[in-house]
């Protein structure tokens, strides 16, 4: 079986080889191209820009990742949105940061409609009510679990990465519809968050379903008790909504998307959108985004701002119900 490691350097191999124009003269060498993401090494996000990455090869620009997640994610978005407009500087953006900070912070620090100009889309998934090592595994269910967990009240806690994300918004709603206490626990990152359920240090958490490492799942030691979509996810048929299971409001799923600062010429953001685009349509593509359990969402720029302006305008009549409290 090929591991994930090597299956991305694969992937990246053939991206690179798919009859993209070739780099700068070598005498020249390419500009230095920095890919922001506001999130901690590891998991779904890093692994998707890495795989990613390669389709850029072309442009002049010797592009790398950089994992910012300084600010609760804010960094990364400002840092671009400050950026040289020449295409050097780009941001990988999970639709947390667009779409439900600026219903959490009085004041952001960008404007998501603003101060980018949308590159394209990399994909969707869903989040998970996902348990770990302590938690018996006989519990299959959400019922099950909730009258575990009132037998058993020292292990309320309920992860999630990013105070104010999807999992953050997951939490609040699951514990106001089934009426449970359960404490909400903010994470940096899904990496920790992940060690934690698997070595029984914290019983449950909201996690991106799969969470790129879906071995973890198929091999039983993370179990998923529902997803927070509307509808089952294609890749976990057999895993019911939280919907189904009573949980109320519970519609929510997360994208990844690229973007430039908003100032960026048009042959520059052009030239960015047709290299994505190619990527969006090749097999080796649709290999990667079934790896990390992505459903595929490909969207114009203007698509993109019009879905930011509806989850913005979507989750802050959420943040409201649910008494997400907001932060300066």
């Amino acid at each position: 079986m090929i591991d994930r490691r090597t299956f991305l350097r694969g992937a990246g191999t053939l991206l690179i080889a798919s009859g993209l124009p070739s780099a700068r003269a070598a005498d020249q060498g390419p500009k230095k191209g920095r890919l922001l993401f506001g999130y901690p090494p590891g998991a779904t996000g890093t692994q998707l820009a890495q795989g990613c990455l390669p389709v850029l090869a072309g442009l002049g620009m010797d592009y790398r990742l950089e994992n910012i997640d300084a600010r609760n994610t804010r960094e990364a978005s400002e840092q671009v949105k400050n950026g040289p407009p020449d295409g050097s500087v780009l941001l990988q953006a999970q639709s947390t940061s667009m779409c439900l900070l600026p219903n959490v912070y009085n004041s952001l620090g960008y404007d998501p409609l603003k101060d980018f100009s949308p590159l394209a889309t990399l994909g969707e998934f869903a989040l998970s009510l996902t348990v770990g090592a302590l938690v018996p595994t006989n519990i299959a269910t959400v019922a099950q679990y909730l009258a575990w967990l009132s037998d058993n009240p020292d292990f309320r806690d309920v992860g999630f990465s990013i105070y104010g994300s999807q999992g953050h918004l997951s939490t609040l709603i699951l514990a106001r519809s089934k009426g449970v206490t359960v404490r909400a626990q903010p994470y940096r990152g899904s990496a920790m968050m992940i060690n934690d359920l698997l070595n029984g240090t914290l019983a449950a958490g909201f996690t991106a379903a799969g969470n790129g490492n879906a071995s973890l799942w198929t091999g039983g030691k993370l179990r998923s008790l529902g997803v927070t979509t509307a509808k089952r996810v294609a890749y976990w048929p057999g895993i019911p909504t939280l919907l189904e299971q009573g949980v109320t409001d519970m519609d929510i799923n997360a994208w990844f998307a690229w973007y430039a600062p908003a100032a960026t010429p048009a042959e520059v953001t052009g030239g960015l959108r047709q290299k994505l685009a190619a990527l969006q349509t090749s097999p080796q593509f649709a290999t990667l985004q079934k790896q990390l359990l992505l459903t595929p969402l490909v969207l114009t720029p203007e698509q993109i701002d019009q879905r930011t302006r509806e989850e913005i305008a979507h989750y802050g009549q959420l943040v409201k119900t649910y008494d997400l409290n907001k932060l300066e």
